[in-house]
């Protein structure tokens, strides 16, 4: 069952303005049911009857099952990882912080904690992420040359702040994200948990890799 936040993710990304009632009980169904099963396995008649509508209210607004998954990832797209760049990038993020510990810890909490608020959202994006390669290519048009200046700029002041190792910044890059990204995939995709024990784990392995 869904815990009731993942509609603000829609919310906020301004989905739900020109939605009725039915087309949003038509998407909370599609979520459920593609998390649950995967879109290979979905089909709209078990959506149609989860949402309480007929199939044909959901051809009307999505026209078929893939409109459906466009419509729950699209918003994943264009709204949260501009916002997750916009913070990584932000310039004032190695002035916050006095060890890497303590950047570390307040990155991955915070991100920790949206991840479980729109766990099912984000198992849906993540397996389509893996396995189609137009939405890969949708989401490199969302890392656009300022957000990799900017962290670059980041990195690059961690290192003349003796915060971080001295390495080439994509290898800092493909370390965060081998040891993040396979605490997040293990969440969503293998049901491995992710509490506070598994959560410090990941803390410290972050720490240990690039510590100065």
């Amino acid at each position: 069952m869904l815990n009731g936040t993942e509609l603000k993710l829609f919310a906020d990304a301004n989905v739900l303005n020109e939605m009725t009632d039915k087309q949003v009980k038509i998407l909370l169904a599609a979520i459920e049911v593609f998390s649950e099963k995967g879109y290979a396995n979905a089909s709209t008649k078990e959506i149609a009857t989860r949402a309480g509508v007929s199939e044909g209210n959901i051809f009307s607004k999505f026209k078929n099952k893939r409109g459906l998954l466009d419509a729950i990832i699209e918003p994943v797209i264009n709204s949260i990882f501009p916002a997750v760049l916009t913070d990584i990038s932000d310039d004032r993020l190695p002035q916050q912080f006095v060890t890497l510990h303590a950047l570390v810890d307040s990155l991955v909490h915070d991100r920790i904690q949206f991840l479980k608020d729109n766990a099912a959202v984000l198992k849906i994006f993540v397996s389509e992420v893996l396995y189609n390669e137009t939405v890969r290519q949708q989401l490199l048009t969302k890392f656009p040359p300022l957000y990799w200046r900017n962290i670059n700029r980041n990195l690059n002041q961690l290192k003349e702040n003796h915060l971080i190792v001295n390495w080439d910044n994509l290898e800092i890059l493909k370390i965060m994200w081998s040891i993040v990204g396979g605490a997040i995939i293990g969440y969503l995709l293998f049901d491995q948990p992710l509490e506070q024990r598994e959560i410090t784990h990941t803390i410290d392995a972050l720490v240990k890799s690039l510590a100065r």
